[in-house]
This record gives C-alpha cells, sequence and structure tokens, in this order.
C-alpha cells in the first residue's frame, strides 16, 4: 500500500489567509496568501478582527476589478504556530463593482509574488477573479488598463493588510511558505504507474515577498476550486 500523505508542518509566526469568492452559482473558489509576524500570537478574537480588515481591503482596493456577480463570501485566517494556534474569519460579503460583460468563471488574473530566492519549477502567485470581457486584449491576454489597475489594486491591498496588526503583533510581512523541495518517484503497485511525489521539507521555508507583478496571460482558477 502507498504511505499516507504527512501532514504539514507547523510554520512559526505565520498567518495562512484564505479568501473565499462566489463566481455566480459557484462557490469555493479561493485565494491564499500567507503573513509573517515577529510579536506575539494573535487570539482567536484578534485574527477574527484581523479577518474583518482583511474583508475591509478588499472593500476598499479590490472590489473595482470584480465583475459585478463576483462576491467575496469569506475571509479565513490560521496562525500556523501550532496545530493549536489560532483561527479567524470574517463572513462580510463584498460584491463586485466592475461593469461589463463576466467571464468564464475559470477565469483569474495571475499575480506574481516576487522573492529573492530563485527556484525550479515556477513561482509563488495568487489568482484573482478580475476583469471582463472588455478588459481582454486578445482571447488569451489581458490588457494593459486591467493589468495597471490590478497592479495598483494589488500593492495597496497588500499594504493595508500588512498595517492591520494586533495588539503586540510587531511588524506583519507578505511571505511565501514553501512546504517541499525536490521528489521522489513513487510506483503504484496495483497499476505499476510511477508519479513524482514531492519531498516534505522538516522545516518550511518562508520568503519575503518583495513586490508584485500582474500578468499579462488569462489563468485558470480550474485548480483553486475549494469545492
Amino acid at each position: 500500500m502507498l504511505s499516507a500523505v504527512a501532514p504539514l508542518p507547523d510554520v512559526a509566526g505565520v498567518i495562512r489567509c484564505t479568501l473565499e469568492f462566489a463566481m455566480g452559482s459557484k462557490t469555493g473558489v479561493i485565494t491564499r496568501f500567507f503573513i509573517k509576524y515577529d510579536g506575539t500570537a494573535p487570539t482567536n478574537a484578534q485574527l477574527t478582527t484581523f479577518a474583518g480588515s482583511i474583508r475591509a481591503a478588499v472593500n476598499t482596493n479590490l472590489k473595482s476589478l470584480m465583475q459585478g456577480s463576483i462576491d467575496l463570501i469569506e475571509v479565513d485566517c490560521v496562525d500556523l504556530s501550532s496545530t493549536s494556534g489560532a483561527i479567524g474569519s470574517d463572513a462580510t460579503a463584498v460584491v463586485g463593482t466592475r461593469a461589463g460583460v463576466v467571464l468564464t468563471s475559470n477565469a483569474a488574473v495571475v499575480v506574481s509574488y516576487e522573492i529573492a530566492r530563485r527556484y525550479r519549477g515556477g513561482h509563488p502567485r495568487g489568482y484573482w477573479p478580475f476583469g471582463v470581457e472588455g478588459d481582454l486584449q486578445t482571447a488569451q491576454t489581458w490588457n494593459t488598463t486591467l493589468t495597471g489597475a490590478v497592479k495598483t489594486g494589488i500593492d495597496a491591498f497588500f499594504t493595508a493588510v500588512v498595517a492591520a496588526g494586533w495588539t503586540g503583533s510587531g511588524t506583519l510581512t507578505h511571505v511565501n511558505v514553501s512546504y517541499f523541495h525536490g521528489s521522489h518517484v513513487v510506483t503504484n503497485p496495483t497499476t505499476g504507474r510511477a508519479r513524482n511525489v514531492p519531498d516534505l521539507r522538516a522545516t518550511p521555508l518562508v520568503n519575503d515577498v518583495l513586490s508584485t507583478i500582474a500578468r499579462t496571460a488569462v489563468g485558470s482558477q480550474r485548480r483553486r476550486l475549494r469545492l
């Protein structure tokens, strides 16, 4: 039999933030990011307030990028420092205000989170449900008007998020968390098929996000649906 998947290790001083959107009747569309703190760990109540601050930052800086049938429906925050770390959420809806024809529910703007470390296989990124039909340059690319607005909005959003700490939180920083490095081959004893399985780090690697880039290629939300 194949071995069970090992649980992810704790990440000291890091909050995982998950934003869930509804795109028409389809819910479970998410984007995630990580925030590091260098002070005291939050309580459940403090993390709930922090989730509300993230929702408010979406309302101020990002709803104009979301078509009117797209809503932010929940913000969930988890302190990854331990299995008993605080949790908090905010379910106040934020409704998109961007006029125009909505695209397929899989369409997304890919925002790269640039870090100093280089590694094979990609880079940290977020998939955001932004844009309308009129924002397309071609069938596969966004125009520069949208990507410029996304860059401005995302940077303002994260500026607001890292300014919204709790009492004793210290400095907050947008970071990336790497749980895996390399891979090994596992062969299914029944089918004989081999696949590469990522190797779990004993200690997750945390890198500060230095800048963001709004990519012109239209991304897909398909693998990020939480159904």
